[in-house]
């Protein structure tokens, strides 16, 4: 037997090992996978498209105006495919109010907390603005009547019977569009009703929020 061949008996010998040795570890566990609670019965021509997941991120991609526009989705459920839809598009809306009341309570509580670790009423500035925040939202949603765009919508029937559930569901997504002015003007907006009943606060942290603009646009790049 040359060289060569005892090589290759010497590789068959080492494979056949390493291929048992494999085979004789650890049982492998078997991943159950959930079977579907529904079924789709029905849906918008297209298919499910990337800015059902991330709008900002699929309008980049698509070239849309990401420059001047920010992108934002809403969903919503009903037994009423208008409605679910209809629905959804408040729910955009309210998502806008929601990210930027967010935003700009985080933006005073991080530079209050800089300034001073509690506020007038003994609580911390987080905590105050945790309790605030829904209020501010509701306030800057008012705001929002004009100015939102309707970009995309897609919905989907769904049958829940199997699982004892209805058995005609639709659900709707919408993307709207909202120009960078519009949601700049509502963070100015938030900051004066933030500040209005508490002069004190608008001292203390005026100073650190020089930039806010700005820094809004990474936070939606984060989200």
């Amino acid at each position: 037997m040359n060289t060569n061949q005892k090589c290759q008996v010497l590789f068959t010998v080492i494979g056949a090992s390493a291929i048992l040795s494999a085979c004789s570890g650890a049982p492998v566990k078997e991943v159950k996978i959930e079977a579907p609670q529904f079924k789709v019965t029905d849906a918008a021509p297209g298919g499910r498209e990337a800015w059902l997941d991330n709008p900002n991120y699929w309008a980049d991609k698509d070239g849309q105006d990401t420059d001047n526009f920010y992108y934002f989705t809403g969903d919503a459920q009903s037994a009423d495919k208008r409605m679910s839809c209809e629905n959804a598009q408040a729910n955009a809306i309210d998502d806008i109010a929601k990210q930027v009341s967010t935003f700009v309570d985080t933006s005073i509580a991080r530079a209050a907390t800089d300034s001073t670790g509690n506020d007038s009423n003994g609580m911390t500035a987080s905590s105050a603005s945790q309790t605030e925040t829904s209020k501010l939202s509701s306030q800057l949603t008012k705001a929002l009547v004009t100015g939102i765009e309707k970009k995309k919508q897609y919905w989907e029937q769904r049958d829940y019977s199997e699982k004892g559930g209805a058995k005609s569901i639709y659900y709707c997504w919408v993307l709207t569009k909202v120009s960078k002015k519009k949601v700049a003007d509502l963070i100015t907006r938030a900051e004066t009703i933030r500040f209005k009943d508490d002069p004190a606060l608008k001292e203390k942290v005026e100073d650190k929020l020089v930039g806010i603009q700005k820094e809004f646009e990474k936070y939606m790049q984060a989200h």
